[in-house]
């Protein structure tokens, strides 16, 4: 609990910060995130992200775009007794870097986004419990969009780093861990921003 509130601290006070620091634009976000597990076959689900955002321009069509998005990502794991359906609400901090050249009307973009995460929430099997879970994660999106007056979309191919079960596990979730392996999520998010300010 006490790291939880560490993540949710840090992520809100770098979003304010970056509100102080004159922010050109801000506003809020949503969209569906297209995950599935790395290593396994036929593990696609559709879960979902809604969050805020800031941006702030820079010259050459630079921009740079830290978020806050609470992040619920989703995956169907075979098992040797049939299938169950993973889900995790994550609260995330991805700062995007974006170039594209303003064409007055739009402006198309490339993305490149680190982020960072913490685990707020998971339901998988009767057995499964939080404890089982590698809280933190980290990883890589990249992609791009189109900002076009108020409104951007951007579509993001997302890699998560690190293993998603943590070291400590009962052995009655062996198949489970075997399963997984060092696996994590994968996948696509779409998001659709709507920006306030200069």
């Amino acid at each position: 609990m006490k790291r939880l509130k560490t993540v949710v601290l840090l992520c809100a006070t770098i979003l304010l910060s970056a509100v102080q620091l004159n922010a050109q634009k801000y506003g809020v976000l949503a969209g569906a995130t297209f995950s599935n597990m790395r290593g396994i076959e036929n593990s696609s689900k559709t879960g979902w992200n809604v969050g805020g955002t800031v941006q702030f321009k820079l010259p050459f069509g630079f921009s740079v775009q830290p978020s806050l998005i609470y992040n619920a990502k989703a995956a169907q794991v075979g098992l040797d007794a049939g299938s169950a359906d993973l889900t995790v609400g994550y609260l995330e901090l991805p700062v995007s870097f974006q170039w594209g050249p303003d064409l007055l009307l739009f402006r198309p973009f490339l993305d490149a986004s680190p982020y960072v995460g913490y685990a707020l929430t998971s339901k998988f099997l009767p057995e499964w419990n939080t404890s089982n879970l590698e809280k933190l994660e980290y990883g890589l999106a990249l992609g791009g969009g189109i900002e076009l007056w108020r409104m951007q979309l951007t579509c993001r191919y997302c890699w998560s780093f690190g293993s998603l079960i943590g070291a400590e596990i009962p052995d009655d979730l062996a198949e489970i861990k075997g399963r997984f392996g060092n696996n994590n999520f994968g996948g696509v998010t779409l998001s659709l921003s709507f920006l306030f300010g200069k």
